[in-house]
């Protein structure tokens, strides 16, 4: 048998990638210099969006199930990390596009109608799978996204709607916390009390301040209420459920409890990994914010006030899913309602020993 190896330029294809860049300039007998350096940077955004689908797809699979064993919860931290040096990485490219300048983009842009970002679908599909709901998505008119797709690209994007995202298999996963209940002892009562009592702290050093207006006092006495009823309807179905059917909550009761609990005993062995994930997962959306926001100070900067290229309204639309589009937005709110260590109800030990390593148990 013989071996004819790999090579590297086969192994990568750089035949197809580096003939991939025909400038639409050129085809018109205008040629932009700085169009090179557009496609460049966006086919690259392109090629670790589809590594960012790659990881969070993992993810999902992984808590897909109906047991995910400890080992498992490492392996898509991991994952999640990956993904967020990737989004990391992002404000670099922007800045390396942002050495043409807005009068050299003006050179060939009006040549890529009605081409747009808008229409990146495997940004579309990152967003649905991890878990973008389309009651939440700000959409710029009543055709949609979708309606901006190609064929081949809007297939991919409704198969992605039937699939699990990375939010309802998080759900699915927080929902089955052990640990959390025993008949010898009430804790989320004890825990509700010493939080009552912050609040109540917090009205009392509100009054103190001197600087405020009794205007300023009322509007963050109302913003202290409004927190402490989000936390009292942690612990009712009833009013929990109003919650979610009026779009103020969308992760389960439970799994919003359990999530505070890993938060609130963190330090414990076992609810260290599951604990930083779910800090890598907010992080993860955190970041792709930061990446909205980048981009839209880019489009700003490059095209001011003027209406995209795929008929969006450029920067205004841009700048309203930086917060509208966020997805673990239930999860970081649970901060509001944390304490600090020396105030968290002791657990008994029935609970704390199934919490330690075996060997420390």
């Amino acid at each position: 048998m013989t071996s004819h190896g790999v090579y590297y330029a086969d192994y990568l294809q750089l035949n197809k990638i580096l003939n991939a860049q025909e400038l639409e300039s050129d085809k018109h007998n205008k040629h932009a210099h700085d169009e090179m350096l557009f496609i460049i940077v966006h086919q690259a955004f392109e090629l670790w969006f589809k590594q960012i689908l790659f990881e969070v797809n993992e993810v999902i699979n992984i808590l897909d199930q109906d047991y995910v064993p400890e080992a498992s919860i490492g392996k898509a931290l991991a994952r999640v990390q990956r993904v967020n040096k990737i989004f990391e990485m992002f404000p670099q490219q922007f800045a390396i596009l942002e050495t043409m300048t807005p009068r050299e983009f003006m050179e060939f842009r009006d040549l890529l109608y009605p081409a747009s970002g808008f229409q990146s679908y495997q940004f579309r599909l990152a967003e649905i799978r991890m878990g973008l709901a389309d009651s939440r998505r700000l959409e710029l008119d009543t055709k949609g996204f979708i309606d901006r797709l190609g064929d081949e690209a809007r297939d991919h994007v409704n198969e992605a709607r039937k699939l699990p995202s990375l939010f309802s298999v998080l759900e699915k996963w927080l929902e089955k916390m052990p640990f959390m209940e025993t008949d010898g002892y009430a804790f989320w009562e004890a825990y509700r009390n010493v939080v009552k009592n912050i609040f109540e702290h917090d009205r009392v050093e509100l009054h103190k301040v001197t600087s405020l207006t009794p205007e300023q006092v009322e509007k963050q006495l109302k913003q202290i209420a409004g927190v402490e009823q989000g936390f009292e309807a942690l612990f009712n179905a009833d009013t929990y459920k109003g919650l979610q059917e009026s779009g103020e909550r969308r992760l389960s009761q439970r799994a919003s409890l359990a999530a505070l609990f890993i938060s609130v005993y963190s330090e414990y062995p076992l609810l260290q990994t599951p604990y930083r994930f779910l800090d890598a997962v907010l992080e993860m959306d955190k970041l792709i914010s930061v990446f909205r926001y980048r981009h839209t100070v880019m489009v700003s900067r490059m095209i001011g006030q003027r209406v995209g290229t795929g008929g969006s309204s450029g920067f205004d639309y841009l700048l309203k899913t930086v917060t509208q589009h966020r997805v673990f937005t239930d999860i970081a709110g649970l901060s509001s309602y944390l304490l600090p260590s020396h105030q968290i109800p002791v657990l008994p030990d029935e609970i704390a020993k199934k919490l330690q390593f075996v060997a420390e148990a």
